[in-house]
């Protein structure tokens, strides 16, 4: 893996004191050699890493070449196993190792909704942001399981607390509305990759929940 001692000090370290216990970093190397070429590898590199040893063979489940590519590449898995993001379909080789996408990807895992300001009603208003990560359209769903609701938004906001973009400002009827974001501002231009906070406002309720876009 390229960039070995970014990761770690920018990925592993950073977790550890952030989040301990929630994010494993492993650094394999695809390299198919004998036992003695690994050896006098290390030895010539001085690399103190473990290296996989026939990472590249084997059926689909256990070839790392498949599964990830060849070369550097850069992949976060959540503890379901599902792939949320890979480097490899993203950037050449030699240019994979994008600090903000791979944080930001992280972030949307082991982070949860950022507050919900005041207590939610009895009703329990919901508010939901699929895929996420997004690359292209967000789909916002708000449940609304009591009466209509005269006053209603939902905005983007960046970590500033600036206003990206004005989703929906109208009432809201009872039951699930649907909205959908292709990932643009309110002056027409496509949002960076990043993390931004959705916030919904249904009367004095407060709801919010971080996505995270990927290009």
């Amino acid at each position: 893996m390229a960039d070995g001692p970014s990761v770690e000090a920018n990925i592993w370290q950073y977790y550890q004191t952030q989040k301990p216990g929630k994010v494993q970093v492993l650094g394999p190397d695809l390299y198919n050699g004998t036992v003695a070429a690994l050896d006098q590898f290390g030895t010539t590199t001085g690399a103190t890493y473990p290296l996989l040893l026939n990472g590249s063979t084997g059926v689909a489940d256990t070839n790392l070449f498949v599964a990830y590519g060849q070369f550097d590449n850069y992949v976060v898995i959540n503890k379901q196993g599902v792939i949320r993001y890979n480097a490899y379909d993203r950037w050449p080789h030699g240019n994979r190792f994008h600090l903000d996408e791979i944080r930001a990807t992280v972030d949307s895992l082991v982070n949860t909704v950022v507050g919900v300001e005041p207590q939610p009603l009895p009703s329990q208003l919901a508010l939901r942001a699929s895929p996420n990560p997004s690359r292209n359209d967000l789909v916002i769903e708000l449940s609304n399981p009591g009466g209509s609701v005269d006053n209603a938004r939902v905005a983007v906001f960046d970590l500033a607390g600036r206003e990206v973009a004005r989703l929906w400002d109208h009432s809201l009827p009872a039951g699930t509305t649907r909205i959908d974001w292709n990932g643009m501002t309110a002056q027409g231009t496509r949002l960076s990759a990043g993390v931004y906070l959705v916030r919904a406002q249904v009367g004095t309720t407060l709801l919010m929940k971080r996505v995270v876009r990927v290009q």
